[in-house]
């Protein structure tokens, strides 16, 4: 096998620790791909609102050239499987990526960070693939969203998205029961956002110690009692991909 672990956490949520160019070429086809990509900034001693200071990537060269070789070629292996996506891809890498079909972004008032010009106020958010609302007639859902929400400092990771976008993003790309597919987990948030909304999930992480983070974080979140999805207001199943 390519990977190093496959851990089926419940019916419909699969995660694999290992890299995902060898993985993704032994999955099938996924209904969306919602992913957050390391965005080439050497996470170590960078302190924003969203992140956190003195970690970074143990696994992996958080560099710029890292991005192109590694990043880049992934999320074109994850999209080719889905039939929609949203990546975030960072300011930095807008212009690695292959072209989105649409492009949206998260609003950010009171600035992430600084850049060149300033306060950052936004990142990118790009659209592969078909707006599965659209494909069934469901009507328009926006592409972009403001948020002043921080992300969880308890988390032992360089950068975990916080939980309000990622299960936005998940609700935008997927309806109920789908299957979504995440090749960079990292600490989970994306499966986490998932079981509460109803969603399948496969995710990948090439760190161990971020795996086993994400690990416990989706198992927490398969035990917590739950009377109804908690499915975002407005923005809302395939099993061939997980039989190997």
């Amino acid at each position: 096998m390519t990977y190093v672990r496959r851990e089926e956490l419940a019916e419909g949520i699969v995660v694999y620790q290992g890299d995902c160019r060898e993985v993704l070429p032994t999955l099938g086809k996924v209904d969306a791909v919602v992913t957050d990509p390391p965005y080439g900034v050497n996470y170590k001693g960078s302190a924003t609102k969203h992140g956190r200071n003195g970690f970074a990537y143990s696994s992996f060269d958080d560099t710029p050239e890292a991005i192109q070789a590694i990043c880049v070629p992934a999320v074109r292996m994850a999209v080719a499987l889905a039939r929609s996506a949203i990546v975030t891809p960072g300011n930095a890498n807008a212009f690695k990526y292959d072209e989105p079909r649409s492009i949206g972004a998260i609003y950010y008032p009171s600035g992430a960070n600084s850049g060149p010009w300033g306060f950052v106020c936004s990142q990118p958010l790009f659209y592969y693939g078909n707006d599965p609302y659209l494909a069934k007639a469901l009507g328009s859902r926006p592409n972009a969203f403001a948020t002043t929400e921080a992300t969880d400092r308890t988390i032992d990771h360089p950068c975990p998205k916080p939980i309000g976008q990622t299960k936005w993003m998940v609700a935008r790309a997927s309806l109920l029961g789908e299957l979504v597919l995440d090749p960079f987990m990292g600490s989970g948030t994306t499966g986490v956002a998932c079981v509460q909304l109803g969603r399948q999930f496969i995710g990948i992480e090439l760190d161990p110690g971020y795996f086993d983070i994400a690990c416990r974080r989706i198992s927490d979140e398969l035990k917590r009692p739950r009377l109804a999805l908690d499915e975002p207001p407005r923005p809302a199943a395939t099993q061939e991909a997980l039989q190997l």
